[in-house]
């Protein structure tokens, strides 16, 4: 969303938006002045934060360049965009009520949010203003003085902030959903975020943070261990191996943690446990990470405690997030009665 520009090209003149073309348009706002550049402004960095983290924006409302309130409209997408200009000057124009335009965060070079519209209000970004109406805008500092292309710091802090967006309005984590300005259909005159933006590189940084939904969580049967056939007093392992084939990482330890579960929380099968989780969980992930296509493995423990043959139904799971793929997987458990010492020795001797 390049201020910079008063081109076609002009990124950053997202302004409050024409209408879809059925509808009455709004006269377009009058363009931001071209900035005379200068050195870059004293800035204190920002924190350094293990990622993924929790984005904790700063809140710098704005009074001017939005609207409150979506009339009702559901927020669908993320749009990102870059500045053209510092981050400085950024606030400065989205301060101004003669520039036009504006959107809900900007990202400074070294991660810092600044938060400057409510996600709940509509902000004057994206040049289509029924598009304002469904999307939060987004915008990165790229200035040719202050921070000339994207850094590490700011593809990390739009990957937590764009998995926590989506986490908040329900938005699928995908391309269909995360575009660039230069996608938003017409006017289609923009540019941002460019071609040094990688979208392979963003969208792979999300797979760490995206909310774990019946959308992101999908997985694929690999293989698992023969049914065990032990006898009462006797213990078993099973092995279980998942692919995940959805677009969040599966991380131990955490909310996108994967887990083995007994279809429909069943706890009947309780009795069966050796040192599960919980009576309707046999097993969580082995391994600290595994991203989207990777394989994950489950290994638990089944006691002899009675006699018979028992099947458990098992699918696995993201507690507080959403069920996998039911593939009909299940462990069938086969348990004899231990035989009295005089009949194995019998046994030996035929």
């Amino acid at each position: 969303m390049s201020i910079a520009d008063t081109s076609d090209q002009n990124p950053m003149a997202g302004g409050r938006g024409v209408d879809a073309p059925e509808a009455a348009s709004a006269p377009p706002p009058s363009a931001a002045p071209a900035p005379v550049r200068a050195a870059p402004e004293p800035r204190a960095a920002a924190p350094a934060q293990s990622f993924p983290y929790t984005p904790q924006p700063e809140w710098i409302p704005t009074p001017y360049n939005h609207d409150e309130g979506r009339d009702g409209a559901s927020i669908d997408y993320i749009i990102i965009h870059y500045t053209a200009i510092s981050y400085a000057r950024t606030l400065i124009a989205f301060n101004n009520p003669n520039s036009g335009v504006s959107a809900h965060y900007v990202i400074r070079g070294d991660g810092h949010i600044a938060q400057l519209v409510g996600e709940s209000n509509t902000a004057w970004h994206a040049g289509n203003y029924a598009f304002n109406q469904h999307s939060v805008g987004i915008e990165l500092e790229k200035d040719p003085v202050t921070n000339p292309d994207f850094t590490d710091a700011q593809y990390k802090a739009a990957a937590v902030l764009a998995c926590a967006i989506a986490k908040r309005h329900d938005i699928p984590l995908d391309r269909d959903h995360v575009i660039g300005h230069n996608e938003v259909p017409w006017p289609n005159d923009h540019s941002d975020p460019g071609p040094t933006w990688s979208w392979p590189h963003f969208m792979w940084l999300t797979t760490f943070c995206a909310p774990p939904t019946a959308s992101t969580v999908r997985a694929t049967w690999v293989t698992q261990s023969s049914f065990p056939d032990i006898a009462v007093g006797d213990e078993a392992k099973i092995t279980v191996t998942l692919r995940n084939a959805g677009s969040t990482a599966w991380r131990k330890g955490t909310p996108q943690e994967a887990r083995l579960g007994v279809r429909g929380n069943d706890q009947s099968y309780a009795f069966l446990a050796d040192g599960w989780p919980t009576a309707d969980r046999p097993a969580v992930q082995n391994e600290p990470l595994v991203m989207p296509g990777g394989w994950a493995t489950f290994t638990f423990s089944v006691k002899g405690t009675r006699p018979g043959t028992f099947t458990i139904p098992l699918r696995g799971v993201v507690d507080g997030g959403a069920w996998m793929d039911d593939m009909g997987m299940y462990v069938t458990v086969a348990i004899h009665p231990k035989r009295a010492p005089e009949d194995t020795a019998a046994h030996r001797r035929r």
